[in-house]
């Protein structure tokens, strides 16, 4: 663990932000006291134009309150955020340590992990650094205790983005405002330093408040049209009549009951006035609706990247279409994601390693924090190719099933899943690979029909015995020689249980090979028999006679057996693909 004295000359510089926290100063006393100025009442055009090119000459107070009323006011943006805020917190992280890490390297990661999850709020800081996609600027302010030789984040605090400012001459370097018009450097140690890119620019224009601020204009402007029509959709125009030289009290009595008669249907006039009544206001809503579904569609584009996601409106809206949004959200989660661990790692990772670890050295041999992006794949389809592509000979190792799927490795001795899904123990402590954990399944359909096929050509004495017990060896090496000689026996029962017997997927190429060494060996004793005929031979019409006689007789019986075999293997093969549907 370091000391504070080793802190400080690491920092090159003292840190009091271990001991107290940059906000309690007195220079930011009247700072905190600062109310919300709220933008957005009587919000036009040209004010906002004004309030965004403030911020682009570094005042951005009147800009983070504008984020502040936009999410506050607008019930669609603030859904929309929280979507996207949310999403951050369904994903795993883990400290890595550097590429191959040492012992002391190693230790450090976990005592990394170990101490951030002890923090009970760990996930409010990431939701809270998740308001830099609206404003840009997100920071939390660490209070650091001490737990025997270990310091570690009490707590985090959110302050609020209007209490800082940018430098003049670094538009990207984030201070804090003090009374008076000053600036201060963010204390190290002391943040949680968050500025996040929804888009490229400085500080200033990086937010997503710029984008959405004028579709929130836009739409109230229409709210506010659409609340005045509907007041008097359906009234009709009441229209008054006074006599010459009425005064200014009785003028204001025939307005009074004009504006009130709408609503109270009485009122009374005084005598020599009149009120008429026009035709009712007509008109639709479609126009003020079609401004406001522009506007909340424009701001679902911003957020998330699409619209599908958010509503359906029946015309546009399909699966494919909602599948292609969701896939554009997932890589606007990716970017929010690198973004925060690239923070965390920084302004977390690297000071508990500098405060309690022993391997704070090089930035490129530090621990960095990473979020668990990879998705799993679909479990039903890769169970359906893995095994075709074992059987044509691919060589999978078992730990990338594992990863693609996102299932966990065994740990040595522990109890996992056998091929009858019972719970079994891998033996000696060694995992199975790829292949046989795929090959080592229960007997299917295809398999069982191929056996009783074997059988049935043997009870209609189209194989012999040997034959059936070659074909059954070699397609079925894992059945016993005690379950085949019961088989070959002509008991059926064998073969129905042999759906519960763990076997190699049917594989005929150690068949083929069998039959080919076979014929191959046949083929040479007969060769060898006929040239030793035919160099005893004395013309060719004795060579054709030793020919005739010697394929005449029985010793051609035991290669047509062995093709027989062939054949009988070829067919079964092929209806064994086709049960499959290959």
């Amino acid at each position: 663990m370091a000391t504070p004295e080793q802190i400080k000359q690491r920092l090159g510089r003292s840190n009091p932000a271990l001991n107290t926290p940059q906000t309690d100063r007195a220079q930011v006393g009247f700072i905190r006291k600062e109310w919300a100025e709220h933008p957005t009442s009587g919000l036009t055009p040209a004010r906002l134009a004004q309030i965004m090119l403030d911020a682009e000459y570094n005042n951005l107070t009147a800009q983070f309150d504008l984020a502040d009323d936009i999410e506050e006011k607008d019930a669609h943006i603030m859904a929309e955020i929280q979507k996207r805020k949310n999403a951050l917190l369904g994903k795993a992280w883990q400290i890595v340590p550097p590429p191959n890490a040492s012992k002391e390297e190693q230790r450090d990661a976990d005592m990394v992990t170990d101490v951030i999850n002890s923090i009970p709020d760990f996930e409010d800081l990431i939701l809270d650094m998740g308001d830099g996609i609206l404003r840009c600027v997100a920071n939390s302010q660490i209070h650091w205790e001490q737990d025997g030789s270990i310091w570690y984040p009490g707590k985090f605090e959110s302050i609020p983005a209007r209490r800082f400012t940018v430098d003049d001459d670094n538009r990207n370097k984030v201070l804090l405002r003090l009374d008076g018009g000053g600036k201060e450097e963010l204390w190290p140690l002391g943040w949680i330093q968050h500025t996040h890119k929804a888009k490229s620019g400085y500080v200033a224009r990086a937010g997503l408040v710029r984008v959405l601020a004028w579709p929130f204009l836009f739409k109230n402007y229409s709210v506010r049209d659409l609340a005045e029509f509907l007041e008097i959709y359906g009234l009709p125009l009441r229209l008054g009549k006074y006599p010459n030289g009425a005064s200014k009290e009785e003028k204001a009595t025939l307005l009074h009951a004009i504006m009130s008669i709408g609503h109270n249907a009485g009122g009374i006039i005084p005598k020599g006035m009149d009120i008429e009544f026009k035709d009712a206001a007509r008109g639709a809503s479609d126009p003020y609706m079609a401004m406001l579904d522009w506007a909340e569609r424009s701001q679902s584009k911003a957020i998330l990247g699409g619209t599908l996601t958010s509503q359906a409106d029946g015309k546009s809206s399909t699966n494919a279409l909602g599948n292609v949004h969701n896939e554009v959200r997932e890589e606007l989660l990716l970017s929010d994601l690198r973004q925060i661990a690239s923070t965390l790692t920084r302004d977390l990772v690297w000071p508990l390693v500098m405060m309690n670890g022993t391997t704070f050295g090089h930035p490129r041999r530090r621990a960095r924090l990473v979020f668990d992006t990879q998705q799993a794949e679909d479990l039903v389809q890769f169970s359906q190719a893995i095994p075709a592509l074992v059987q044509v000979g691919a060589k999978i190792p078992s730990a990338w099933v594992n990863e693609k799927l996102r299932i966990p490795m065994p740990k040595e001795g522990e109890a996992v899943l056998g091929s009858n899904g019972n719970l079994s123990m891998e033996q000696n402590g060694q995992a199975t690979t790829g292949a046989d954990s795929i090959q080592q399944t229960a007997l299917n359909g295809a398999q069982i029909k191929s056996l009783s096929e074997i059988i049935t050509q043997l009870n209609d004495e189209q194989i012999d015995k040997n034959s059936a017990r070659a074909l059954i060896k070699a397609g079925f090496p894992a059945i016993p020689e005690s379950l085949i000689d019961e088989m070959l026996g002509g008991i059926p029962a064998p073969i129905a249980s042999l759906k519960q017997l763990p076997s190699k997927t049917m594989e005929l190429t150690p068949l083929t090979q069998s039959l080919a060494s076979a014929a191959g060996a046949q083929l040479d004793a007969e060769i060898t028999g006929i040239a030793a005929l035919v160099e005893k031979a004395q013309s060719w019409d004795e060579i054709e006679q030793v020919l005739i006689d010697a394929y005449s007789n029985q010793g051609a019986a035991k290669l047509a057996a062995i093709m027989q075999q062939a054949m009988s293997t070829a067919a079964l093969a092929g209806r064994y693909d086709v049960e499959l549907g290959n």
